[in-house]
């Protein structure tokens, strides 16, 4: 299949047209003042010195349209294309328990997370990216992977409904993805963890700390504030909050020290998420230091271009018209 890459350039050739215009139209009105001045005879004898042919300026024209196509770049065919990359494995986990649902930050905790999420698949989508939700279990909605279209539309459907349990089981998300180490090289991982830990299980230090060992650093994003909020539940129709057996609303807070510490034995760092565009900037700052052995191999085709049949003699036909106007004037 023939084609232009860029056609749009092709507007580039009416400069050396209207250059040849305006050289013609010149000659034409040099001409009509010569009859005024003088007979043909004389005008004959005072131009006979003068080239009848431009040579000079049909080289520059030319060459002209010659780079006009050039820059067009017309192609034709297929060639396969190989290309090779490294890449990191990354694991968003994140919190879709109840206490998700506070609206202590607005709109509510969960949406928040998972705008972030979003913006974090986007921002490592050139690494493997796998998704792990969790409340009082963990599930793997998606294993590690280069379609981070794919991760987004699993978090967009992410919900608190999709959990069997209730509770906040960070350290079976943590243990449920250094699992995939097996399928790994010798390279490094990062776990970002995105909750607000309410009641978490007491082996997430534990499991941060084993997960360090086998090449993996845990970052958490804490949602919530530390004066907490009240869970929304929607009941026999009508929304209540969530109470506990004496019938008092259950108030759900961030612990920020905790999580902090959660971090910190996971080797990683602790974040508020409230600037979420520093987050993302200085997690990008930290796990680019990390080892990338997962070797990609993708293949695809590409059009033929040939630009270069165009440039090569452009570029001779300018050299030829330079030497000859420099050195028999003839234009």
């Amino acid at each position: 299949m023939f084609r232009f890459e860029h056609p749009d350039f092709f507007w580039l050739g009416l400069i050396p047209v209207l250059f040849a215009g305006l050289y013609f139209l010149r000659g034409y009105l040099l001409q009509s003042a010569w009859k005024r001045w003088g007979s043909a005879e004389s005008n004959r004898k005072a131009q006979s010195n003068t080239p009848k042919t431009p040579k000079g300026l049909w080289l520059g024209l030319v060459a002209s349209v010659a780079l006009v196509i050039a820059a067009a770049n017309p192609q034709w065919g297929y060639r396969a294309i190989s290309v090779e990359s490294k890449s990191a494995d990354i694991y968003l986990v994140l919190d879709i328990s109840n206490s998700m649902l506070a609206e202590d930050i607005a709109p509510n905790r969960l949406e928040r997370a998972r705008r972030m999420a979003l913006d974090l698949s986007s921002a490592f989508k050139t690494d493997r990216v796998g998704l792990i939700l969790f409340a009082g279990n963990a599930y793997m909605q998606s294993p590690l992977t280069t379609d981070w279209h794919a991760i987004q539309l699993f978090l967009n459907a992410a919900h608190p409904d999709q959990a069997g349990t209730q509770g906040t089981a960070i350290g079976e998300a943590v243990r449920l993805a250094t699992k995939t180490k097996s399928d790994r090289n010798t390279g490094q991982g990062a776990l970002v963890i995105l909750t607000d830990g309410e009641d978490h299980d007491e082996d997430a230090e534990e499991a941060m700390a084993e997960a360090l060992e086998k090449g993996w650093a845990s970052y958490i994003i804490g949602f919530g504030t530390e004066q907490g909020g009240m869970i929304p539940m929607t009941i026999a129709g009508r929304r209540d909050v969530k109470r506990d057996r004496n019938g008092q609303p259950v108030q759900t807070a961030l612990n920020r020290s905790l999580m902090s510490s959660l971090a910190q034995a996971g080797g990683g760092k602790y974040y508020d998420a409230d600037e979420t565009g520093a987050i993302i900037t200085d997690l990008q700052q930290e796990l680019a230091g990390l080892e990338r052995s997962q070797l990609e191999k993708r293949s695809f085709s590409e059009h033929k271009s040939y630009f270069q049949w165009f440039l090569l003699p452009a570029l001779l036909l300018i050299f030829l018209f330079v030497h000859l106007n420099y050195k028999f004037d003839v234009i």
